[in-house]
């Protein structure tokens, strides 16, 4: 079996859900809340582990709190292998806002995902590894130093720039496939044509430039081949893990079948029935529920 490692962040989600988005000063009411496990990190990893087309592995940052033991025990419970540091920073959290139209916005306090070092990073996992999942909630020198070990050691890095943060070109150059959506892909090139931008970071030596472009589907830059797969259309409830649960599951089916295409297809199922549903790594399917 294919073993796909993730590094990555690990939150406690306190989820509300609004009518409207607050005005600057304004106070409003909210009608209902949902606390549950999330985190980048942790719903790429819990969509790695649902999918069961491979050996997940995830290595993150907990504090040694009640919200760190309940994510601890909920991603364990998911089959994943887990690589815990623990410290006596508070576990790191994000506060979610969705609006009646099911759009979020979200708010991020690191804790203990910011004192994740590359000194935690146990390079027999990655050299072991087939595929490794990277996004923007740790620190970026973890990032550089796993893309460049990863070169060093032959493992293909999918990386996901969310929250978008500067990287080096060199890094960019030995990436496998860059996931982003239209916003991250305007901030990473400067462009806001899709089909420029993604030209754009092709050059630069990234082998896969893949555009989520939420309902509408995503597309893939590969060299002068361009794939396109639409979207399925839904009833959004909830947009929280949608892409992460698209970075997931594309790089299981892609680590197991090879098949970039094949890839996108499941990861869009996949993230069209995470929008369908309220939360985070609980919204996220099993492989069986996708048709």
């Amino acid at each position: 079996m294919k073993k796909v490692l993730i590094v990555g962040s690990s939150n406690m989600d306190y989820t509300l859900y609004i009518d409207n988005f607050p005005l600057p000063g304004e106070t409003i009411s909210g009608n209902s809340k949902f606390v549950q496990p999330g985190g980048k990190g942790a719903n790429q990893a819990a969509a790695v582990a649902k999918s069961r087309l491979v050996e997940g592995h995830f290595i993150t940052c907990l504090g040694k709190d009640a919200d760190g033991k309940i994510i601890k025990e909920t991603l364990s419970n998911l089959g994943l292998n887990l690589h815990v540091k623990e410290t006596d920073v508070c576990t790191g959290n994000a506060t979610i806002m969705v609006d009646s139209a099911s759009e979020n916005e979200i708010i991020i306090v690191a804790g203990a995902n910011g004192v994740l070092t590359i000194n935690d990073i146990d390079l027999s996992l990655l050299k072991a590894a087939d595929f490794v999942i990277l996004q923007n909630e740790i620190p970026m020198v973890i990032n550089e130093y796993i893309i460049e070990k990863s070169h060093e050691f032959g493992v293909n890095v999918i990386y996901n720039p969310a929250p978008y943060k500067n990287i080096k070109n060199e890094c960019l150059a030995k990436l496998h496939t860059l996931i982003l959506n239209e916003v991250e892909l305007e901030q990473a090139s400067g462009k806001k044509d899709v089909d420029e931008g993604a030209k754009l970071l092709l050059g630069l030596g990234i082998k896969n430039v893949l555009v989520t472009l939420g309902k509408e589907g995503s597309i893939c830059y590969s060299g002068n081949e361009k794939t396109i797969v639409t979207a399925k259309k839904v009833k959004a409830v909830d947009t929280v893990a949608a892409g992460d649960t698209y970075v997931g599951y594309f790089t299981s089916v892609l680590a197991q079948s090879g098949d970039i295409k094949t890839a996108m297809e499941i990861a869009t199922k996949a993230s069209a029935i995470t929008v369908s549903r309220k939360g985070s790594i609980v919204s996220i399917p099993s492989f069986d529920e996708i048709n």
